[in-house]
């Protein structure tokens, strides 16, 4: 059977419109075969996705790099809930800012977030909105974050965020560089790395940043900033991270703060000294911090005065370092040795003799050790030979031992008492025959 199908026209004119169609077809057809052979035969272009780093430079989503970048983090606080750092951490992301405060009180997100982003490998720095309209406020605010993040690992700056227009907006630029720096200037003089966080607007029209000596975190999205020599830039807050859910502020660093921040430290938060080692407090536990030794405490503070640690007794002073040799407390004198161990019974130091009773004071004048009389002089030391002691004369042996009854003493014979060790007049005596007299 012949299934083709014959075409038929009413008129002319309408055989000729229906040509120049088919005919305008094929020749669109071939434009669009040349053009995608073009497309196919040329090279790929890449553009960065999601702020990348791509061979070998982070780059902004037109493929423009962004020079001077070392490292990509992001900031994350109450709003972004939940977050995987462990796919954060494989996302090529290298820190994290947290936020600290919700509503008026602490972030509840931030102690879990502070932890888990530390366990993943990343730097953790903080940062807290904020609403200070005085000095005092400020100086508030940032007692709030030192009490948070002193518990935790933080290895990068903690950023004070000057964006708020109904408080800190209302003030002239002068009195927001004040509030700037009261609060940093507290958290340095804590012994954190303070910074200051702003958008471009701000920075140029809110702050005077004559007065301000702070590192900066500038904010300006998806357009490269302006503003000179940044630590920190805030490029974009609707990008795309792993672990991350719904778009995420995403941040360039600048600066390399291993080289500053210190990892072992100490600090000083509401009046208490802590110390840090690989950023994180130490506690109930041994310290040395390149000078001396100290124990920290269940709380992270040092020991002070006398302390029982395993067993042995050490002697902390004032600012809790570790006390050896000689020392002198509440008028008595102990003997610690290199290990800060305190010391008893006999002791030589530096050739001399000493005897420390059993809660290690240094013993002087007289005393009796196993049954054997001793002579230790005013600084302690164990005497021996001939001492004269209160007007009488006694006899101590070259092992401090005191001598009674008949003793020869370079070739003369002398008697000493049995019961008290004293020299007796051989005038007023005879000596039994047969005695023997030691030499």
């Amino acid at each position: 059977m012949n299934n083709q199908k014959t075409m038929y026209y009413k008129s002319s004119s309408q055989k000729t419109i229906v040509h120049t169609m088919i005919a305008r077809i094929f020749s669109g057809l071939l434009v669009l075969g040349i053009a995608l052979s073009s497309v196919l035969c040329s090279p790929i272009t890449v553009k960065a996705q999601d702020w990348e780093n791509l061979d070998g430079k982070y780059r902004m989503p037109d493929g423009t790099p962004i020079e001077g970048a070392i490292a990509r983090g992001i900031d994350v606080s109450y709003w972004k809930q939940e977050v995987d750092w462990e796919q954060v951490a494989d996302s090529d992301v290298d820190f994290a800012m947290l936020g600290t405060r919700f509503r008026g009180e602490i972030d509840p997100y931030f102690p879990v977030n502070a932890q888990k982003a530390r366990e993943a490998g990343l730097e953790v720095g903080a940062y807290i909105y904020s609403y200070a309209t005085t000095v005092e406020m400020a100086e508030q605010e940032a007692d709030f974050v030192l009490d948070l993040v002193k518990d935790f690992e933080i290895s990068f700056p903690i950023a004070f965020d000057v964006e708020d227009n109904a408080t800190l907006g209302t003030l002239t630029p002068q009195q927001v560089s004040e509030i700037i720096n009261a609060f940093c200037g507290k958290i340095e003089e804590a012994g954190y790395y303070p910074m200051l966080y702003a958008n471009e607007y701000w920075l140029n029209n809110k702050i005077d940043l004559s007065m301000v000596s702070y590192d900066l975190w500038v904010a300006r999205y998806n357009t490269m900033y302006t503003v000179q020599n940044p630590s920190m830039w805030q490029a974009t807050n609707t990008g795309a991270v792993s672990g991350v859910n719904g778009s995420v502020d995403i941040n360039f660093l600048f600066t390399d703060y291993s080289f500053i921040i210190p990892a072992n430290t100490w600090r000083v938060i509401a009046g208490n000294r802590y110390y840090y080692q690989n950023h994180k407090m130490q506690k109930e536990s041994w310290i040395h911090d390149g000078i001396n030794w100290y124990y920290m405490n269940a709380s992270g503070n040092p020991e002070t005065g006398w302390k029982q640690i395993n067993g042995v007794w050490y002697y902390l002073d004032l600012f809790g370092a570790m006390q050896t040799g000689w020392q002198q407390v509440n008028g008595t004198w102990y003997y610690l040795d290199l290990s800060g161990a305190m010391q008893t019974g006999w002791q030589q130091v530096n050739g001399l003799w000493y005897y420390l009773d059993a809660s290690g004071a240094m013993q002087t004048g007289w005393q009796q050790v196993n049954g054997t009389w001793y002579y230790l002089d005013a600084s302690g030391a164990m005497q021996t030979g001939w001492q004269q002691v209160n007007g009488l004369w006694y006899y101590l042996d070259p092992s401090g031992a005191m001598q009674t009854d008949w003793q020869q003493i370079d070739g003369q014979i002398y008697y000493f008492d049995p019961a008290g060790g004293q020299m007796i007049n051989l005038e007023s005596l005879q000596m039994p025959a047969n005695t023997d007299i030691p030499s």
